[in-house]
């Protein structure tokens, strides 16, 4: 006869499956610093949770393969997510089954955001331009001081502006498909008034965006991630708002400025029906913020136009040949510099006014060569870089004190572009 043993009765398993979970939570809490663990504080990044329902209150869904085009169905569906009430972001809805033919597939998942980020009011029919924005919210305030790096996936293709504004007007003609810049971060503590008009609002009390990047966004018909680095400048921020805050007129496209000028004069003296109707559309999917203290270098480059590294750090008094030391701050900037292949940088070596000029003209150009052909050596392309020596011609700080002189002792590299 076999003994009774209270482990296996049915009861029990539950509790043991429960403590099991329980502990392998905690001891994944406690490894997650061993393994690189970073947290994403973007509240539904990817749109994928939808929000909790409230009795009593009507909640709009999006439906597969279409056009959502109505801020109730953002701000109802997407977990986190807010925009204007008199703004159409598409909450996008992948059929997993039998797919959506005129759209790309999400990035992941099954939902996806498309926006317009440039729409000038002399194609439209306000006096405004329209553009549509979107408010994420994080799950615990950013740190003053602590740089972020901020990332997001991005789609276009020629046919995506044409669909939206065919679904909006009707069958319409004279559509022509753009490309643009001015994808911009707003951060702040509150969340927004969904009552607001915020396109004119921008008339007279601009709002700018702490991160911007200005350079068109060409995706080519593939999924592109963008990523970008912001120092929070004061602590709290708790949500932030996405999209162009620019002018059209100052929004980088695609077009020529005869032509984009000659566009906007004629459009404004034709029915809405007869005009070119310029649209720049776009899906997104995944957004994230995570704490990157190599950001920093990123942040500086972008922003600054330049990353300085003093001579202590890279080389022995006097001489050209790297420090062992050298190597992981060469590291980090070799892979920042890999991150932004679109834009040319020159290496440039800098001396202090101690000694004769011709030596100190020489050791700044072996410095800055060495500091290019190390880079070179990481994998940077050689196309995007050029070196050059300074000498004593360009301090940064009085050769009068010593600390004034180790700062001029520097290579620094500069954004050309």
């Amino acid at each position: 006869m076999v003994a009774h043993n209270p482990l296996l009765h049915s009861s029990v398993f539950p509790k043991i499956n429960q403590i099991m979970r329980q502990s392998l939570f905690s001891l994944l809490c406690l490894l997650a610093p061993l393994l690189g663990y970073t947290q994403n504080l973007v509240v539904n990044g990817g749109f994928e949770r939808q929000s909790a329902r409230q009795a009593g209150v009507w909640q709009a869904s999006p439906k597969p393969c279409q056009f959502s085009g109505a801020s109730d169905i953002v701000n109802s569906s997407a977990e986190g997510w807010k925009t204007f009430d008199v703004q159409t972001p598409d909450l996008l809805l992948w059929d997993s089954i039998a797919g959506c033919p005129t759209f790309p597939k999400p990035r992941k998942g099954k939902r996806m955001m498309g926006l317009i980020m440039y729409h000038p009011f002399q194609d439209g029919q306000f006096a405004f331009d329209y553009h549509e924005l979107i408010q994420g919210a994080l799950a615990k305030p950013l740190e003053k001081g602590k740089t972020y790096r901020l990332s997001f996936w991005v789609y276009t293709n020629d046919s995506l502006g044409n669909q939206h504004l065919n679904k909006v007007y009707g069958r319409t003609t004279g559509i022509r498909p753009t490309l643009c810049g001015n994808f911009g971060f707003y951060f702040s503590d509150a969340r927004i008034n969904t009552k607001e008009n915020f396109m004119t609002s921008q008339l007279d009390f601009a709002v700018k965006p702490q991160v911007n990047l200005a350079q068109i966004v060409e995706t080519k018909g593939q999924w592109r991630k963008i990523s970008l680095a912001f120092k929070a400048d004061r602590g709290g921020y708790k949500y932030f708002l996405f999209g162009n805050f620019f002018s059209d007129a100052v929004t980088p496209i695609n077009m020529g400025d005869e032509e984009r000028m000659q566009l906007d004069e004629k459009n404004q003296t034709l029915e809405f029906w007869k005009k070119t109707k310029r649209i720049a559309y776009y899906l997104f999917d995944d957004f994230a913020i995570v704490a990157d203290e190599d950001a920093a270098i990123e942040q500086s480059l972008l922003v600054e136009k330049k990353y300085t590294m003093q001579d202590a750090l890279l080389f022995d008094f006097g001489k050209a040949e790297l420090r062992a030391e050298a190597a992981p701050a060469l590291e980090k900037l070799a892979q920042v510099l890999q991150k932004n292949t679109t834009l040319h940088f020159e290496i440039g070596g800098h001396t202090d006014n101690i000694g004769d000029e011709a030596s100190n003209q020489t050791l700044s150009e072996q410095r800055a060569l060495t500091v290019y052909k190390a880079l070179i050596a990481k994998n940077v392309a050689p196309e995007q870089l050029a070196w050059k020596g300074y000498g004593k011609a360009q301090p940064s700080a009085l050769n009068d004190t010593d600390e004034g002189r180790q700062k001029n002792r520097r290579v620094e590299c500069r954004v050309l572009d």
